[in-house]
């Protein structure tokens, strides 16, 4: 059967880019070098193994990647009309069951969410795995940076990224639990904005860095 891919897809999604994006968290990339089609007629189950990548989903749908424990799948509805990107697997807070939801509103948003979060992730770097996420952090976010791409259903039911001050900052949302990633462009630039993260939530006592230069911005802060 003949499958006619996106264009955004062929146009955008090459292998040295299929390449860069999956590397940002170890995924395993298909497109373009496999061309694999997720159909609903697909059994869900097979000897214990989810067939399906992409459960619940009436249309067949080109896979991109795999997450790289084999948790869920990225890939583009075929035949929609549309070029949204698709998260499918067993998703955290969606239901007992597998499911699949939206992850990016676009193949160019897809990819520059995964382009986002690997500058995110470079040092100097400070981590968290704070309480929920209150609407007073939300705020007082949105009230000093701009809002980045935002994408929904992995590895929580949704993840905001800020930026600007020379500073980014990601928050992986989920039901009892906020996960906080807070870079910059040098020390100093983070340990401006950092400090006033330190009455929100619980991070002046959950914020933490596995990077040297990340640790010494900590500690200036906790000993001012």
């Amino acid at each position: 059967m003949r499958i006619e891919v996106p264009a955004a897809v062929t146009r955008l999604v090459t292998p040295d880019v299929a390449q860069e994006i999956a590397a940002a968290f170890g995924d395993q990339p298909l497109y373009p070098k496999h061309i694999k089609v997720d159909r609903p007629e697909l059994p869900p189950l097979d000897g214990g193994s989810q067939v399906r990548r992409f459960p619940g989903w009436p249309g067949p749908v080109l896979v991109l990647s795999d997450e790289n424990q084999g948790v869920c799948s990225w890939g583009v509805p075929l035949g929609t009309g549309g070029v949204r990107v698709l998260v499918g697997g067993d998703l955290l807070d969606a239901g007992p069951e597998p499911t699949t939801v939206t992850y990016a509103a676009s193949v160019e948003d897809f990819i520059a969410a995964r382009r986002w979060d690997c500058a995110c992730l470079q040092p100097p770097l400070l981590q968290a795995q704070s309480a929920e996420l209150d609407q007073a952090s939300l705020g007082y976010l949105r009230g000093r940076l701009a809002p980045a791409v935002a994408t929904a259903g992995w590895p929580g039911p949704r993840q905001y990224r800020f930026e600007g001050q020379d500073v980014r900052v990601m928050l992986w949302a989920q039901s009892g639990q906020c996960d906080w990633w807070v870079s910059a462009s040098s020390e100093s630039a983070l340990k401006a904005f950092a400090a006033g993260l330190l009455d929100l939530s619980d991070l002046r006592t959950s914020l933490w860095s596995n990077d040297e230069a990340g640790a010494r911005v900590l500690n200036e802060l906790r000993s001012a």
